[in-house]
């Protein structure tokens, strides 16, 4: 006996100015929300060239908005998980929780999460909305847009050329190729 694919239900999502307005309310600083509103900007122009492939562009735009609405607590590596609990106690999908998890860096493995200080588990983007949302941050140093060379250079050089920048750049680079692959 074959089992029929469930029909899949469409994501439900606040508007663009709700999400802008929650950012307010939890009092995200006003140059972070400056910030969203550019990887915003930039992951749905990445989005709109992807031909090859479906994307949901009203995840990929809250999501770009809210992916650091943890920063209303920290600005370290911790805001990433905070972000995400906050949008699931505020009764959000996974799907935008998962966004804000997995933008940190390119995304950070079970080690690299466990030398700064997170919880067990792998905060990898999988889905193509949270690598887009990922990459798209990559490409803003706060409001102006830089290559990956350069946003990692920036960290290089306050930072040192750690390992797990390294495996970062390395994998942010990857998910740039095969983003680019979809066009």
């Amino acid at each position: 006996m074959v089992k029929e694919k469930a029909e899949e239900l469409p994501i439900v999502l606040p508007d663009r100015d709700f999400a802008l307005e929650l950012l307010k309310k939890l009092k995200v600083p006003y140059s972070v929300r400056r910030h969203s509103l550019k990887v915003c900007e930039k992951a749905l122009e990445i989005a709109n060239k992807i031909r090859k492939a479906n994307v949901d562009i009203n995840l990929i735009e809250i999501g770009a908005i809210l992916h650091d609405i943890g920063r209303s607590k920290t600005h370290g590596f911790q805001h990433a998980l905070i972000g995400g609990k906050i949008l699931r106690e505020r009764g959000f999908p996974n799907e935008i929780a998962r966004i804000c998890e997995t933008h940190i860096l390119g995304g950070l493995d079970k080690e690299d999460a466990k030398s700064v200080g997170l919880p067990d588990g792998d905060y990898l983007p999988e889905t193509l909305e949270e690598k887009i949302v990922c990459l798209a941050d990559k490409l803003m140093a706060g409001r102006r847009e830089v290559s990956i060379e350069e946003r990692f250079q920036i960290w290089f050089s306050k930072h040192g050329k750690s390992k797990i920048l390294l495996k970062s750049k390395k994998r942010i680079e990857e998910i740039q190729k095969e983003i680019q692959n979809l066009f």
